[in-house]
């Protein structure tokens, strides 16, 4: 009986099941939907093979901003535009935008990265391997064949809290010197023709240390721009444009150069430096024409610095910290025996007053800067050769785009001082492989005689004479 039974039941379900079978398909409940399985952070789908984003849940913790809890709602993905009042994702505009605030309502607030790597070949292997001050005394010169990240730099800009109010974070690094600093400022733009600014920052004592990084004719800055030029330094400075083309930057900081040098050993007077330049059809702060001005563009600039510079060192010490000043044969005007037998300085005068000017016009660019300094009023621990110096100088360069993507350029600079007489001439080509001016590739064939400048960021050594060929691969988003 209860077999019986349980194959009645049995036929029964069978019978039901296939009239559930055959009912039309809206007739059937929906099935409940299956959790999606999470993606695990290493296990990226390709771009071809991504679903859309499902939108993320509106966070509910009272600390989160509001506009942050709209933008997390909408499932807004990079590079879309997010609606009105929401925080902007991420996106390129003059550098990766990482976090952008509403343009209406919310805290304003804006954070962009940007970055520059310079991998750089210096071969000066023909040159000279000693060369001789102007006491007398014979010096090894230091021949190169290398390949360094002579600058691996990450910025990190925009403003807070208030629109008018930006800061600038910077991060350097570098193989060729092993040295890691961390940078930065902050200022106010009160309005477009003044801005006060406060942190570390370069002199503006010649054209290349006003923002201009890395947009030069050649590999880097010229021998006698880095000769003359003052360095970096933590100040405060006002800069603007009160009016269409005309710009300044003025600067009152620690010294020429405190890069690396710690508090404790900084002196307690200043430098200061000031720069008024005017731009006519928008020339911009590249050396050349990558943008093929079909108007004539036109720059003219000046610069005065001046610094009363310590050694920031004990006289005890042959090598001083302030090793930034370096006279005509290639010596450090603070270094034991510079300018006399045992004798050290340990103050001095410094004065640069530099003139710049350049034109543009369809892919063909000119570029010129004069330099004249005086060192002077000399305190030192015992009777030195002089009490003062003047050196002269400049640099030029001319370039032209044979092509749309290739410039062959030419390059000069000159340094006359009482010691000896620097020159350096060069021939050299920059390729932009893509359809930014942001992406090149360059060498030079440079010829070298007496160089009195020396750095490892550069292909340049104390006393070179002869020929080197530097080469670089430049990137800056």
């Amino acid at each position: 009986m209860t077999r019986a039974r349980i194959a009645a039941a049995l036929l029964l379900s069978a019978l039901s099941a296939r009239a559930w079978a055959q009912q039309p398909p809206e007739a059937k409940p929906a099935e409940a939907p299956h959790p999606a399985e999470p993606v695990q952070p290493l296990d990226l789908p390709k771009p071809s093979e991504a679903a859309p984003p499902t939108p993320l849940p509106a966070p509910t913790d009272p600390a989160v901003p509001q506009a942050v809890q709209a933008v997390a709602s909408t499932g807004a993905t990079s590079g879309a535009a997010a609606p009105q009042g929401a925080w902007l994702t991420s996106h390129y505009d003059k550098g990766f935008v990482l976090v952008s605030s509403p343009d209406e309502g919310g805290m304003p607030f804006r954070l962009v990265l940007n970055h520059v790597s310079q991998f750089k070949y210096t071969n000066s292997m023909a040159t000279d391997p000693t060369y001789t001050d102007h006491n007398g005394v014979v010096h090894d010169v230091q021949q190169r064949n290398d390949i360094q990240l002579a600058r691996d730099v990450f910025y990190f800009s925009g403003y807070a809290f208030d629109r008018r109010l930006d800061f600038n974070i910077l991060i350097f690094t570098s193989s060729a010197t092993l040295v890691a600093t961390a940078a930065g400022y902050a200022g106010f733009n009160f309005s477009r023709g003044f801005a006060l600014r406060a942190g570390y920052f370069s002199l503006p004592s010649t054209r290349s240390m006003t923002g201009t990084y890395p947009y030069f004719h050649g590999t880097d800055r010229s021998m006698s721009t880095n000769y003359f030029r003052p360095g970096f330094t933590q100040g405060i400075w006002g800069e603007g444009e009160p009016l269409d083309g005309f710009h300044y930057l003025a600067m009152v900081g620690n010294s020429l150069n405190t890069l690396d040098i710690k508090a404790a050993n900084i002196d307690n007077r200043y430098a200061a430096s000031a720069t008024v330049w005017y731009d006519h059809n928008e020339f911009g702060k590249p050396w050349n024409d990558y943008e093929h001005h079909a108007a004539l563009a036109v720059r003219v600039g000046t610069a005065f610095t001046f610094a009363r510079e310590d050694r920031l060192s004990d006289l005890a010490e042959a090598g001083p910290e302030n090793n930034a000043t370096f006279i005509s044969d290639g010596l450090f005007l603070f270094e034991t025996g510079a300018l006399g037998p045992n004798a050290t300085i340990s103050l001095a005068n410094y004065y640069m007053w530099a003139i710049d000017g350049g034109l543009k016009y369809k892919g063909l660019a000119f570029n010129v800067e004069f330099y004249l300094r005086w060192l002077n009023n000399f305190t030192a621990d015992m009777p030195l050769q002089t009490n003062s110096m003047f050196d002269w100088g400049f640099d030029a360069s001319l370039g032209y785009f044979v092509h749309k993507k290739l410039e062959v350029f030419a390059r000069s600079s000159l340094i006359d001082g009482p010691f000896a007489t620097a020159v350096e001439g060069a021939i050299g080509a920059s390729w932009y492989p893509f359809d930014t001016r942001m992406v090149w590739l360059n060498a030079e064939a440079v010829g070298i005689s007496n160089c009195p400048y020396g750095g490892t960021y550069y292909m340049y050594s104390v006393g070179q004479t002869g020929f080197v060929v530097p080469a670089q691969f430049m990137l800056r988003f």
